[in-house]
């Protein structure tokens, strides 16, 4: 989900970092993600559950190291060899002392553990950290998967046309795209990821998936779904956001397949010619925004505002209330007294579900599906001062 101020994909990080002389001689990166938790992470953050993640990534590149409880499960010991450090659970307080504790463990992990890089075994660290911090829409991403996500318009960018969502302890696939290498391949949503590009599905986040699933346009990508393999080839992804399909007794179906710029610009055409396909009869629209995975929200209040009263849409409000973003509908909408239809699915995610929210509760559409992905909160992709990436749920 984006805001109004959120109208490019990557947002380079100046929330007051604060990077003071330890930090820059330590560990920059933890210092630089537990800030963003600090600052800026929409929920209080669970310094208990981040040490927890902090010390599970640690061991993954220390093979050295070993953590075990001691007497109490407040208090975690460390060990490699005859080498040993305790850390206590009850005394992390707040981020700055998790801070401390984890930059103890890392320069421990360091010295005795085995660690082969410190840069390795600090992005395994803050990789596990994120993945605990009880949020599953908050994610960390390597810098050579994050250049894959990034798209300037310089270099023509091929993709599977596989989503996909995270699945118990991997992940399945959440859509497939018309006329691409999966649709063509018979994949289908809800099957569940074995491996991608030979890495084990349940090793990745769905940031992760989504690069390893992107690159040159005519590249080959092996998927293994369900004990079967698929060879892709990365082909450029359809253009179309939109998909009109006129029907008897003056009605039309009206697919949104996502919110990307423009949308609410491509709308207002197509009702207007769909308005003159009928000569002013149009009696009807089913708006369809089934595996709608959302996007920008000023299109989705744009969409509605087709349809809604003038008034608010959405608020968006960040951590601790500080800052409170309304996006309302300027005006009566052209089509506010138009019956309406509105379709939804599991994978109506994010600017989907505002637009569906707001239908509804103007009470001016009749929704039928099934019950929507459940995706109430905003990210923003932090680029690192390191070259990697964190997307984290801010309002």
């Amino acid at each position: 989900m984006k805001t109004s101020t959120m109208r490019v994909w990557v947002i380079v990080a100046t929330m007051a970092l604060c990077v003071h002389s330890a930090s820059a001689k330590g560990f920059e990166t933890i210092h630089e993600v537990l800030r963003h938790f600090q600052v800026a992470f929409v929920e209080r953050a669970n310094t208990s559950s981040l040490l927890l993640g902090a010390l599970e990534g640690l061991t993954q590149k220390a093979p050295g190291c070993e953590v075990v409880l001691k007497g109490s499960p407040e208090l975690f010991l460390l060990r490699a060899g005859k080498k040993r450090i305790s850390i206590s659970r009850g005394s992390l307080r707040d981020i700055p002392e998790l801070e401390k504790a984890i930059s103890k463990a890392a320069s421990f992990a360091l010295k005795y553990g085995e660690a082969k890089s410190k840069r390795q075994l600090e992005h395994a660290i803050v990789r596990q950290m994120v993945a605990h911090c009880g949020d599953k829409w908050s994610v960390f991403l390597e810098s050579k998967l994050y250049l894959e996500l990034l798209d300037d318009g310089t270099k023509e960018v091929g993709s599977t046309g596989m989503l996909v969502e995270p699945w118990k302890d991997g992940l399945r696939v959440l859509d497939v795209l018309e006329q691409t290498s999966a649709f063509k391949a018979g994949i289908k949503p809800g099957m569940v990821v074995d491996f991608i590009d030979g890495h084990p599905a349940d090793k990745l986040n769905e940031l992760e998936a989504l690069a390893l699933m992107r690159g040159a346009v005519g590249k080959k990508i092996k998927v293994v779904l369900e004990g079967k393999s698929y060879v892709l080839t990365l082909a450029k992804e359809p253009k179309r956001n939109l998909s009109v399909t006129p029907m008897k007794g003056g009605l039309a179906h009206v697919r949104i397949f996502n919110f990307r710029q423009g949308t609410g610009r491509r709308l207002k055409a197509v009702m207007k010619k769909l308005e003159q396909h009928f000569e002013g009869k149009l009696k009807g629209i089913i708006l369809d925004l089934r595996a709608n995975p959302g996007g920008l929200v000023t299109e989705g209040t744009e969409v509605a505002g087709l349809f809604l009263p003038k008034g608010p849409v959405v608020r968006i409000v960040s951590k601790k209330h500080t800052r409170v973003e309304q996006e309302t509908n300027p005006g009566p909408g052209a089509y506010m007294k138009l019956p309406l239809v509105l379709m939804v699915d599991h994978r109506s995610a994010s600017v989907s579900e505002i637009v569906t929210m707001a239908l509804r509760d103007y009470k001016r559409a009749r929704i039928v599906g099934t019950k929507t992905l459940g995706k109430g909160t905003v990210q923003v992709i932090l680029e690192l001062m390191d070259g990697s990436a964190l997307k984290l749920s801010t309002g």
